[in-house]
């Protein structure tokens, strides 16, 4: 049983970035401030948007704990001057959450993470939490849980991919003094793989976040992102301190396996054939023995086949 924490509550700064989602704000900002917990700064950043996002979000403008900021032009995720690097400067809390504008959080999210904080070690720089998705063209809401794992857990983003669901961690401060807020991943779950090198990660065990699945999700834009964590990876796993830590074998098996989820999402959702066949190049690049699994072979022959006999195969299979 965790006890309860005292009074002299230390603060959490809700950072809050939105980029035309006028429709969904609103429930993101009362969600942030309904938490359970009292002691919290609410931080929006208006990231240029061009509907009625901004008339939403001055709605609380009047509320004590809100502080806004407003962008003239629009900076985009995988840029430096990203609105999450200015909205974590600006911010004063020993502790920093980010919550994207579509999405929210349940009530007790911060307080629970902050009561585990509270009798963990400082190793632990990072406390995660389950969460659920929630289908915006069905209001069909799922549970769902990435990973469940405590400790130096660098090893297991490299071994098996992401852990932590993006809004869902709390972060120490000086995590982000650690790893600074100029990299073009900022605002990011990358932000968290690169983290784990540095901290020890624990999580509460509840389902505490929501994220939204709706035809604006900035994971959609596959070759977007694609491109972003190429891009990243250069700059992150090459590092002295990154192989030192994870080793270029465990390093190289990541990139390959990613870049090889790609070249999946190109060809069977996107049916671009030429970008599958790039990404699966690098992947094999990088570690040349995924050639030969046969999901990769099957994609090679889907790649090289007329299109109308690959779209038949994929439409038939591929759902």
């Amino acid at each position: 049983m965790i006890d309860k924490i005292d009074s002299n509550d230390d603060l959490v700064s809700i950072v809050i970035p939105c980029y035309n989602y006028e429709s969904y704000v609103e429930k993101c900002i009362e969600s942030a401030l309904n938490q359970t917990y009292e002691n919290i700064e609410v931080i929006i950043i208006d990231n240029g948007s061009t509907d009625g996002s901004f008339s939403k979000i001055q709605r609380f403008s009047n509320n004590n704990k809100v502080r806004i900021f407003r962008f003239e032009n629009n900076s985009p995720p995988g840029s430096k001057d990203y609105v999450v690097s200015y909205g974590i400067r600006k911010s004063k809390g020993k502790y920093i959450s980010i919550l994207m504008a579509d999405d929210w959080y349940l009530p007790e999210k911060i307080e629970k993470q902050i009561k585990l904080f509270s009798i963990l070690p400082n190793s632990v720089g990072l406390v995660y939490c389950h969460g659920y998705t929630y289908l915006d063209d069905s209001n069909e809401l799922k549970k769902w849980k990435m990973g469940s794992i405590s400790g130096y857990v660098f090893k297991e983003y490299l071994s098996n991919g992401d852990i932590v669901i993006p809004i869902s961690p709390l972060i120490k401060r000086y995590c982000y003094d650690i790893i600074g807020v100029d990299n073009d991943w900022i605002g990011s779950e990358y932000d968290y793989f690169v983290m784990s090198q540095y901290v020890d990660f624990d999580y509460v065990d509840e389902h505490l976040v929501v994220m939204r699945v709706h035809d604006k999700n900035d994971r959609f834009n596959y070759l977007s992102v694609y491109e972003r964590v190429k891009r990243y990876d250069n700059k992150a796993l090459t590092t002295g301190s990154a192989i030192a830590r994870g080793g270029r074998l465990l390093i190289n098996k990541r990139r390959a396996a990613k870049y090889i989820t790609f070249a999946f999402d190109f060809i069977v959702i996107m049916r671009d054939m030429e970008n599958g066949f790039l990404a699966i190049q690098e992947g094999v690049k990088f570690f040349p023995f995924y050639l030969i699994r046969p999901k990769v072979l099957a994609a090679l022959v889907l790649i090289i086949m007329p299109v109308k006999i690959s779209n038949f195969i994929l439409n038939k299979y591929a759902n």
